[in-house]
């Protein structure tokens, strides 16, 4: 638990921030003794940065630099955000070492992939000269052996980042989508030059009303999105707390690395103590066969609704049935689509809690782990 003298903060500090990013994720991981370390994971859709930029002012006003800058993979709503904060002439702040699965790391694999934002973020990263996937040597950040997760330690400061997606063969699969969306930008194409002439980065059916026995019982097919496959996915473990983000990687790729996990410690279930939820909630992301798997109360969801109207009231649903009672579902954003769950008499009878933004004008939520 967090607690003041004066105005020294003690140790074991271990915070949340799920930023207001629209429809796509941004979330900010804030850890440390006496100072404040950060992690940031995305930057949501570039439409809406000014928001974000606001969140990340209201939760850290005094942030200097990032441990770690993870882009899970190249989706626009996880990706753009962050092609419009390095496509700036001076970063407003310093940041050590970045994770993103670009053309020339996934080269080395045999096989390429991509896409237009994917290669925004790569020439970024090369003129800023920051610091790319270090922790792997320079290379693709993937799981070789899923008996064999990696296991990185960020610097000196007590966090550590257990790896959980993306497998070998998901970005190999990658290749006919980055390649066929490339193409179209003619052979040779000079993507610096076309960044700089982008002025974007310039500084299903309403349910409401469906009982929830009916929702958990709503039969639903996994998610088979290519780069969703793709997504960078790990356990963030900070004085004995652990969080999975899980960014939009799928359950059949997660379980690839947490069975193998648990059968190795002997256990049924995986405990942890706060879960983002994989794609904003959807239910073909987070799977009951998941579910099944993870103990874990603190249920954390990334989305405003836009577009697609997440999260799916069939996976919160679920997570009631598989993973309940006493659970607490944390929005960074108090929608159409989520409101239903901060109804008191559904919180007593399926004893859950919700927890939304102080203020609808200041979008955003934090979970304090320490």
């Amino acid at each position: 638990m967090e607690m003041l003298i004066g105005k020294l903060k003690l140790k074991n500090m271990y915070n949340i921030h799920v930023l207001p990013a629209s429809y796509g994720d941004s979330i900010l991981i804030e850890y440390g003794d006496s100072t404040s370390k950060y992690i940031l994971i995305d930057g949501g859709p570039f439409d809406n940065f000014e928001d974000l930029v606001a969140g990340l002012k209201r939760v850290a006003p005094k942030l200097k630099a990032l441990e770690l800058l993870v882009l899970t993979h190249i989706d626009i709503d996880h990706l753009d955000g962050i092609v419009t904060l390095l496509n700036r002439q001076k970063l407003p702040f310093k940041i050590k070492e970045v994770w993103f699965n670009g053309y020339d790391q996934i080269e080395k694999l045999g096989d390429v992939l991509g896409a237009l934002q994917g290669e925004y973020i790569s020439t970024l990263i090369k003129n800023k000269r920051l610091v790319h996937n270090k922790s792997f040597k320079g290379n693709a950040i993937y799981i070789e052996d899923y008996n064999k997760l990696p296991v990185i330690k960020i610097g000196t400061t007590g966090m550590s980042l257990t790896l959980l997606s993306p497998g070998k063969i998901a970005l190999e699969k990658l290749h006919a989508t980055w390649k066929s969306q490339i193409e179209k930008y003619g052979d040779d194409p000079n993507f610096a030059k076309m960044l700089g002439n982008d002025k974007r980065y310039v500084s299903d059916d309403d349910i409401l009303g469906t009982t929830i026995e009916y929702l958990q019982n709503v039969k639903v097919s996994g998610d088979n999105s290519v780069p969703n496959g793709s997504t960078i996915a790990f356990l963030a473990t900070y004085k004995n707390k652990t969080c999975l983000f899980a960014g939009d990687a799928t359950s059949d790729y997660l379980l690839k690395a947490i069975d193998p996990l648990l059968i190795k410690n002997g256990k049924r279930r995986l405990k942890i103590d706060a879960w983002k939820i994989g794609h904003h909630g959807s239910k073909r992301s987070t799977l009951e066969k998941l579910m099944s798997k993870i103990e874990c109360k603190k249920i954390l969801v990334s989305s405003n609704g836009k577009k697609f109207k997440h999260p799916d009231q069939e996976t919160v649903a679920k997570l009631l049935k598989n993973n309940g009672p006493n659970l607490q579902f944390y929005f960074n954003y108090k929608t159409e689509f989520n409101k239903k769950w901060s109804d008191t008499s559904l919180q007593t009878k399926y004893k859950f809690k919700s927890f939304y933004p102080k203020r609808e004008n200041e979008p955003g939520i934090t979970i304090k782990l320490k």
